[in-house]
C-alpha cells in the first residue's frame, strides 16, 4: 500500500507540473510596454527609471534577432539616468549608454537613431568630464550629429538639430572652439519647425534669441514654451522647462 500512494504521489504531481497554471514570465512586449509606461510617467525619478532600464536588459536577454527598437530604448533610457542620477553615477549612465548605441548602429547602421544617441551619450560624457574631454569629444559628437541629420532630420523631435543648435550657443567663438550664434539661430529654427510641441526647442531658440538682441522673437518663443505639451529629454523636463521660461519672460520685462 505505501508503495502504491508513492505513485499517486508522483502521477498527481505529473498533472500538476503538466496542466497548472503556473505565474507565466512576463512576456517580452509587456516588458517594453511597462518600461514605455514608467518613462512616461510625469513624476519620473532616477528609481523608477532604473526600473525601466532593468525591463528592457531583461527583455533584451531574451529578444528575438531584431534588436533595434531595444537598443534604441536601452541607450534612451541610460541618456535619461545620466542627465537624472547624482554626479558621481552620471558618467556610469553614459557609458553604458554609449555602448548600446554603438551596438544600436550594428544592428541599423542606416538608421539615425544610432548616431543621434550615440552623440548625445558622448556630450553626456563630455559634460560630465571637464573641459578638456569636452574638446576632444566635440568633433566625434559633431560628426554623429550631422549623420543623424542626414538619415532623419526629424528623429526625437528634430533632435539633432536641437543638440548641434545648443552646442554652437554653449561653445566658445572660434578660434578657441565652434560657437556660432548665426548657425545655433538656423538649427534651432528648424527644430522648432520640425517639432512644434517641444518645450526644450522653444527655451534654447529663445535663449540664441536673448543673445542676439532679438527680444521681441525671444519673448514669443518663451510663450510656446508655456503652452508645449511635451520636452525634450523626459516628462518631468517640462515643468523645468517652464520654469526657466517664466524667469527668462521676468528678465525681459514688459514690451
Amino acid at each position: 500500500m505505501p508503495r502504491a500512494r508513492g505513485w499517486q504521489i508522483i502521477l498527481i504531481l505529473m498533472f500538476l507540473i503538466m496542466f497548472y497554471p503556473f505565474p507565466a514570465a512576463p512576456a517580452l512586449g509587456d516588458q517594453l510596454q511597462e518600461g514605455d509606461r514608467i518613462l512616461a510617467g510625469p513624476t519620473l525619478d532616477v528609481g523608477e527609471a532604473q526600473q525601466a532600464l532593468a525591463l528592457y536588459e531583461a527583455a533584451l536577454a531574451a529578444a528575438p534577432l531584431d534588436q533595434g527598437p531595444l537598443l534604441t530604448r536601452l541607450a534612451r533610457v541610460c541618456f535619461i539616468l545620466g542627465d537624472m542620477a547624482p554626479q558621481t553615477l552620471r558618467e556610469d549612465y553614459y557609458d553604458k549608454g554609449l555602448k548600446y548605441a554603438e551596438r544600436l548602429l550594428q544592428e541599423q547602421p542606416g538608421g539615425a537613431a544610432g548616431h543621434y544617441w550615440k552623440a548625445v551619450n558622448l556630450a553626456g560624457l563630455a559634460d560630465t568630464g571637464g573641459k578638456l574631454r569636452g574638446r576632444k569629444l566635440l568633433p566625434d559628437i559633431m560628426e554623429e550629429l550631422r549623420r543623424s541629420l542626414a538619415l532623419d532630420e526629424a528623429y526625437d523631435h528634430g533632435g539633432a538639430h536641437r543638440v548641434l543648435g545648443r552646442i554652437y550657443y554653449e561653445a566658445p567663438r572660434p578660434p578657441f572652439s565652434v560657437g556660432d550664434l548665426q548657425k545655433s539661430l538656423t538649427h534651432l529654427t528648424a527644430a522648432v519647425r520640425l517639432a512644434p510641441a517641444t518645450s526644450t526647442n522653444h527655451l534654447y531658440l529663445a535663449e540664441t534669441l536673448i543673445r542676439l538682441g532679438q527680444t521681441a522673437e525671444a519673448r514669443w518663443e518663451l510663450e510656446r514654451v508655456l503652452t508645449s505639451s511635451r520636452p525634450a529629454i523626459h516628462p518631468r523636463g517640462l515643468e523645468e522647462d517652464r520654469r526657466e521660461a517664466r524667469r527668462l519672460l521676468n528678465g525681459l520685462g514688459a514690451d
